[in-house]
């Protein structure tokens, strides 16, 4: 069960999306490691999570709850597959890898978002 104090602190996650704008540093000083800050970019999910979350919790909410983590999750292993056979092949460069990890993580909350939000308001 979410307590007030559960849906406050996904509240306060929304804000360490803001934490995404730090890898734009990486045309700055060309470091690989800065773009690992744009996964960061997925906590502003929480904003629409934690909306959502205002309500009681009931046995439908725990059930979208678990279709949504399922569907993200089946995503990030086709992301993740992709993003290795890439990475196998050579078919991109250091930079462009670590992009592209940082955007799977940062989907994943998004879609989970996304895909309980749209559950919740059937």
């Amino acid at each position: 069960m979410s307590s007030g104090g559960d849906r406050k602190r996904q509240s306060f996650l929304g804000f360490l999306g803001f934490a995404g704008f730090i890898g734009f540093s990486y045309f700055h000083d060309h470091n690989v490691a800065t773009l690992s800050y744009f996964a960061y970019f997925g906590f502003f999910a929480y904003f629409w999570i934690a909306k959502i979350a205002n309500q009681m919790p009931d046995e439908r909410y725990l059930e979208n709850i678990a279709k949504a983590k399922s569907t993200a999750f089946d995503i990030a292993i086709i992301e993740l597959v992709a993003l290795n056979l890439l990475s196998l092949f050579g078919f991109t460069t250091k930079e462009v890898l670590v992009a592209l990890l940082a955007l799977c993580f940062s989907s994943l909350l998004i879609i989970y978002a996304v895909k309980f939000y749209l559950l919740e308001e059937k």
